[in-house]
């Protein structure tokens, strides 16, 4: 069988039967073979590994994108990993049939089912060096050190055809498993910020009960969703100025000053107060402000920045995203 398909070519499918997968470029030569030839064959050659290809990486067509349409303030995904033709672990009754009798027990698989192990490889390796972080502080090392360029230092795009991406393709970056084990400052909330969240975003009574199991109730008065202490900032319904605020928690062994540096979304003006962060111990907290002065609106579409922490040893990075409906 020779299946077509321009935007997955190069990705690796399992088939029953003899099969190869070709772009649309080249279908105009096979066809032209066929016809020409009395005994048209072909020859599939050994797979070699090819390493330093360039650019790398790059978001996969089929890879799911943003945003959230249940809770537009959190910017997914949050996170991008290597999930294209993956040499990975293959249950042997999956090729176990009657008809081929050749049960293996790897494969070469594509998707989130193979991006989802490497990240979770991360989280387990960060827990083992910093056994007393929660899940919200992984995650936050996870977001903050990845990277959104490629290996010819420009912005990671998508295949096949090179086009632009945003936050909403490969959410905070690229996993960086290096950066991700020292990130030093990191955005922490816990079980209490989440129910908060949860009724912000309009959760009832009932609803809150059946995921806590008791009487738990949400704070008041309740926060904006957008306020919510996660690694990316978002606001979906942006009209007019607006203050937003997060928490860094510094994990490093001795005193320390982190500068803050604004990439502007398009049409909109970021300042940062305060716009130096001194800390002096692990451990110690400390909240700032984000204060978003849009000029301009957005059409309906969200446009995109970013804030980088530096002390010029770590950069703790988090996406911006806005869609402004008025000035």
């Amino acid at each position: 069988m020779i299946l077509i398909d321009h935007n997955a070519k190069d990705v690796g499918f399992q088939f029953v039967i003899p099969s190869t997968l070709i772009g649309q470029d080249a279908v105009e030569d096979l066809q032209a073979y066929i016809k020409t030839d009395k005994n048209p064959t072909a020859r599939i050659y050994p797979t070699i590994t090819v390493v330093g290809t360039k650019p790398a990486p790059e978001m996969a067509a089929f890879s799911s994108m943003g945003p959230n349409i249940i809770t537009p303030d959190i910017i997914k995904p949050d996170i991008t990993g290597p999930g294209v033709n993956i040499l990975a672990a293959w249950s042997p009754v999956g090729t176990d049939a009657t008809v081929e009798q050749r049960p293996v027990n790897y494969n070469i698989i594509s998707g989130t089912s193979m991006s989802c192990p490497h990240i979770t490889a991360v989280a387990a390796i960060i827990k083992s060096h910093h056994p007393s972080w929660g899940p919200a502080a992984i995650m936050s090392s996870i977001m903050t050190t990845a990277t959104v360029t490629d290996n010819t230092q420009h912005l990671i795009r998508r295949e096949p055809n090179g086009t632009q991406t945003t936050p909403f393709d490969y959410g905070s970056g690229h996993v960086n498993p290096v950066a991700s084990l020292n990130p030093g400052l990191v955005y922490e909330f816990n079980s209490q910020d989440v129910l908060n969240f949860l009724c912000s975003n309009g959760a009832s009574p009932a609803q809150v009960k059946n995921l806590t199991g008791d009487l738990t109730q949400c704070q008041k008065p309740l926060k904006a969703s957008y306020n919510f202490n996660y690694p990316s900032i978002g606001v979906s319904n942006l009209n007019g100025s607006l203050s937003v605020y997060r928490t860094v928690t510094y994990y490093g062994q001795e005193p320390t000053v982190y500068s803050a540096s604004i990439e502007n979304p398009s049409g909109v003006k970021v300042i940062v107060t305060p716009a130096e962060l001194k800390f002096w111990k692990t451990g110690e907290k400390i909240t700032f402000r984000i204060n978003i002065f849009p000029f301009k609106t957005s059409n309906g579409n969200f446009v995109f920045g970013s804030l980088t922490w530096n002390n010029g040893k770590q950069r703790v990075r988090s996406p911006i995203g806005v869609n402004v409906l008025s000035t």
